[in-house]
C-alpha cells in the first residue's frame, strides 16, 4: 500500500512554522509522506494563528475551499491546529461540519494516533482536543497524550529550531498568547542540550531557541539555569551560529546582554519587540517598559556589541492611541534605526482586556498610520542594507538560489540574506563573502579570499 499523503498549510508566527515542521517529523515517522498538493493529499491540515483580526473566519474560507476535495475524495481528513482551534474549540465542527480533527497548539503529538484511529474505521470519524485546560473529547473517547518537546530543521538540515519553554505569564492587554497557549513553562535543561547535540550531529550548523518569552527560562523551576546560562550551556555544546526568539525587552538582564559580542556562537542579530513608542500606549498594552528604559537598552546592547542587527514588532491604532502617540512610535523608528520591522494594526482578540477599551482608531486612520510606518521603514532599512556594501560578511550557503541562476543564497551571522555567484558544492560551507550591492529585502555580493 503506497503511503498516504498529508498537506499542511500554516499561518502565522515562527511558533506555528516550528510547530508543522514537528508535525511533518511526526507523521514521517509514523508512515506518513509529506505533499504540497492538496488534490493529492490525504490528509490537510490548517496550522492556525489568531492574532490577526477576523482569523477564524479566514481560516473558515481557507476551510471551504478544500471542501469538494472531500467529494472527489471521501476518505479525505481534514484538520485543524494552532491558535484558532484552541480558541473556537468545538464550534469550529459545528461551522464546518465537513472538518474532522480540531486540535489545541499543545497537543499536536495526538495527530498521528487520532489519524490511525480515523482512518481505520470506514465511515468518517469526528475528533478534537484541546489544551490541557479543555477536557479531550471525540467519538472514540481519545486520550491526551502529552506535549510535544521536539525540534524541526530547514535549508537541508543546516538549520534547527528547538523549543526550549512554551506558554506566557505577561498578560498584554491586545494578546491572547496566555490564553491559548498556557502559562510558562520550561523544559529541562539536560533535554535541551541533549536535543541540540543530535541535531549537531545531524548537521545543524544554525540554531534558534524558540519560546513565547525566552529571557524568562528557568525562572520559578528549581534547579534549572537561568537564560544566560542555558546560553552558554548550548554555545559550549560546538554549534557554529546560536540565536533566540522571542524576547521580552523587560526580561532582559545585564548578564544577557553581556553575551552578544562576548559568547562566540551567539550571533549578532536580535529581535526585540517594542509595539509602540508612546508611553501611554506601553502602559495600555501591559508593557512594563518604557520608552527610555527600551533605548537604554538598545543603548547597552550596541555598545556591548556595535555591529549588532535589531528587529522589531510594532502595533499601530492600539485603542487610544493619538496621533502624538503616533509620532512617538515614528520617532523611536527613527531612533533606533532597526533592519527590519513587522507591523500590524491592532485588532480586538476574544479574551483579551483591550477588546473591551474605548477610543477606538478608526481602520482608514490605522492603514494610513501603517502604510507610512512601512514606507519610513522600507528607507532605512535599505540604508541599513547599503552599509554592508564593501564589507565581508561570514555566509552560511542554505541553497542554490530559487530566482538567479548559477547563483547561491545563505545568511551572514546577523540574518541578513546574501545571493552571490558560486557552485552547488559549497552549500553547507560557511564563506567570507563582500557585499557589492544592497537591495530592500537582500544583499548581493562575491565571494571573497580569507
Amino acid at each position: 500500500m503506497a503511503p498516504k499523503k498529508a498537506c499542511l498549510i500554516t499561518f502565522g508566527c515562527q511558533m506555528n512554522e516550528y510547530d508543522s515542521g514537528r508535525l511533518a517529523d511526526l507523521l514521517t515517522a509514523a508512515g506518513w509522506t509529506m505533499t504540497d498538493s492538496r488534490d493529492t493529499a490525504d490528509f490537510i491540515f490548517f496550522n492556525t494563528c489568531s492574532i490577526r483580526e477576523k482569523a477564524a473566519q479566514r481560516l473558515l474560507n481557507h476551510v471551504e475551499q478544500v471542501r469538494s476535495l472531500k467529494k472527489k475524495k471521501p476518505g479525505l481528513i481534514i484538520g485543524v491546529g494552532g491558535c484558532v482551534a484552541e480558541q473556537e474549540g468545538e464550534k469550529l465542527l459545528t461551522d464546518a461540519p465537513w472538518l474532522d480533527l480540531v486540535v489545541g497548539p499543545q497537543h499536536l503529538p495526538t495527530i498521528p494516533d487520532l489519524l490511525e484511529k480515523l482512518t481505520a474505521k470506514t465511515e468518517t470519524g469526528r475528533a478534537a482536543t484541546g489544551s490541557g485546560r479543555r477536557p479531550a473529547w471525540s467519538r472514540e473517547n481519545l486520550a491526551e497524550l502529552g506535549r510535544d518537546d521536539g525540534s524541526r530543521t530547514e535549508a537541508g538540515g543546516l538549520i534547527g529550531f528547538v523549543t526550549i519553554m512554551q506558554g506566557c505569564n505577561n498578560y498584554c492587554t491586545y494578546c491572547v498568547v496566555p490564553y491559548l497557549r498556557g502559562p510558562e513553562l520550561s523544559r529541562g535543561a539536560g533535554d535541551i542540550i541533549d536535543e541540540v547535540k543530535r541535531l549537531i550531529d545531524n548537521g545543524v550548523k544554525d540554531l534558534t531557541l524558540l519560546g513565547q518569552n525566552v529571557n524568562s527560562y528557568g525562572l520559578g523551576q528549581s534547579g534549572e539555569p537561568t537564560f544566560p546560562e542555558l546560553l552558554e550551556k548550548v554555545a559550549a555544546t560546538g554549534i557554529e551560529r546560536l540565536r533566540f526568539t522571542t524576547s521580552h525587552p523587560k526580561d532582559f538582564p545585564p548578564e544577557l546582554v553581556r553575551l552578544f559580542g562576548s559568547l562566540g556562537p551567539l550571533c549578532e542579530g536580535l529581535h526585540l519587540p517594542v509595539q509602540s513608542g508612546s508611553d501611554k500606549v506601553l502602559k495600555d498594552m501591559r508593557r512594563v517598559y518604557t520608552r527610555d528604559s527600551y533605548l537604554r537598552l538598545v543603548d547597552d546592547l550596541r555598545t556591548q556589541c556595535p555591529g549588532l542587527s535589531l528587529t522589531t514588532d510594532i502595533i499601530v491604532g492600539f485603542p487610544g492611541e493619538t496621533e502624538k502617540d503616533f509620532e512617538d512610535t515614528v520617532s523611536l523608528l527613527d531612533t533606533v534605526g532597526y533592519d527590519a520591522m513587522f507591523s500590524f494594526k491592532y485588532s480586538d482578540r476574544p479574551q483579551t482586556r483591550s477588546a473591551a477599551f474605548e477610543n477606538k482608531v478608526p481602520e482608514e486612520e490605522k492603514g494610513r498610520r501603517l502604510t507610512y510606518l512601512q514606507t519610513r521603514q522600507k528607507d532605512i532599512t535599505l540604508a541599513k542594507n547599503a552599509a554592508h556594501v564593501g564589507q565581508v560578511l561570514e555566509v552560511l550557503v542554505e541553497r542554490e538560489s530559487d530566482r538567479y541562476e548559477n547563483q547561491l543564497t545563505g545568511r551572514a551571522r546577523n540574518f541578513k540574506l546574501i545571493h552571490f555567484d558560486g557552485s552547488p558544492e559549497l552549500i553547507g560551507r560557511t564563506v567570507p563573502v563582500r557585499v557589492e550591492e544592497a537591495w530592500g529585502a537582500s544583499l548581493r555580493g562575491v565571494r571573497a579570499e580569507k
